[in-house]
């Protein structure tokens, strides 16, 4: 992964994940190659998911201030 996982957006995460899964269904693959490439998505698994959150969370708080309106 060119970039740290920290600093990728959401946008590029999810298409570097589609990425590795294309790479990851080659019977061919590298075992070595494959675990690296696992790791990899894991990690942005990991990322997107908190994105997620973090997300939900400030909408579920908009919604909440808009009812005090």
């Amino acid at each position: 992964m060119a970039k740290k996982a920290e600093t990728i957006n959401f946008s590029k995460a999810i298409l570097r994940l589609e990425e590795i899964v294309s790479q990851l269904e080659d019977p061919n693959l590298d075992l070595e190659k494959g675990l690296g490439l696992l790791e990899e998505g894991v990690k942005l698994h990991k990322l997107c998911r908190s994105k997620l959150k973090e997300a939900n969370e400030k909408i579920t708080k908009i919604l909440e201030e808009d009812k005090d309106i």
